[in-house]
């Protein structure tokens, strides 16, 4: 739940994140954002295991075939999703993303060398210990972390506007990683965070860490010119 909450921390404290319309948030889980805000929320993924929250309407679909119509949701999150997906599809799933976004895109995920090598260190640790990595990092190990070039290319691409804000450092994920490291401490970040939209956005603020190389990175994506389709774009003025 720590990390969960350092992930949309920096998500909520953006003011373009505030409003009252319902959220779409891409690769929820069963909890995501609807975790730290009271606000309904679509959540959309290939599985749902566990007990969902009840403000989270669930949707099973992939990112790169989203079953919405241009511009449905205003306020779209996917966080944490790019890592986990092939490099020659995270292109189509940008695409997706941006087309079904009414007003904002809040996009974050792990990017470059800082992140690479972390994961590398701890994948390393775990296997010199003899202990089973988690899913989640062998998925960023065997799929590739993303290069922040690669993201900006193809939101460029998409002619949209965006602001490209780094979310928590090396340092910060380094610690966090430790302190999530049992069950124990789970629950106990579980109980503190859990609906806490007010200390949810001040971790997310705290773990940047101005001046150290960010672990992830978040994109404010907005002002769209172009709406894209299957095959082509058209424009939507």
């Amino acid at each position: 739940m720590l990390d969960q909450a350092i992930r949309y921390g920096s998500i909520l404290a953006q003011p373009e994140f505030e409003g009252s319309d319902t959220i779409l948030e891409v690769g929820s889980g069963t909890g995501g954002i609807s975790s730290f805000t009271g606000d309904q929320v679509v959540g959309v993924d290939i599985k749902f295991e566990g007990r969902k929250s009840e403000n989270l309407s669930v949707v099973r679909a992939s990112v790169t075939a989203l079953p919405f119509r241009n511009a449905s949701f205003n306020r779209v999150i996917c966080s944490d999703v790019m890592e986990h997906l092939p490099d020659e599809a995270r292109p189509k799933a940008l695409e997706e993303l941006v087309r079904i976004t009414g007003e904002t895109l809040f996009l974050a995920c792990p990017c470059g060398q800082p992140a690479r090598r972390l994961d590398s260190f701890f994948f390393k640790l775990y296997e010199s210990l003899k202990i089973s990595p988690p899913e989640w990092m062998i998925e960023h190990i065997r799929m590739g972390i993303p290069d922040a070039e690669s993201i900006r290319s193809v939101l460029k691409h998409c002619s949209v506007s965006f602001r490209e804000l780094p979310g928590e450092s090396w340092i910060t994920h380094f610690i966090v990683t430790l302190l999530i490291s049992s069950r124990l401490l789970n629950n106990f970040w579980r109980r503190v965070f859990l609906k806490n939209t007010g200390r949810v956005r001040k971790i997310g603020r705290i773990s940047i860490l101005t001046g150290r190389a960010p672990y992830r990175r978040l994109w404010v994506v907005s002002s769209k010119k172009y709406i894209y389709g299957p095959s082509s774009a058209r424009k939507t003025k």
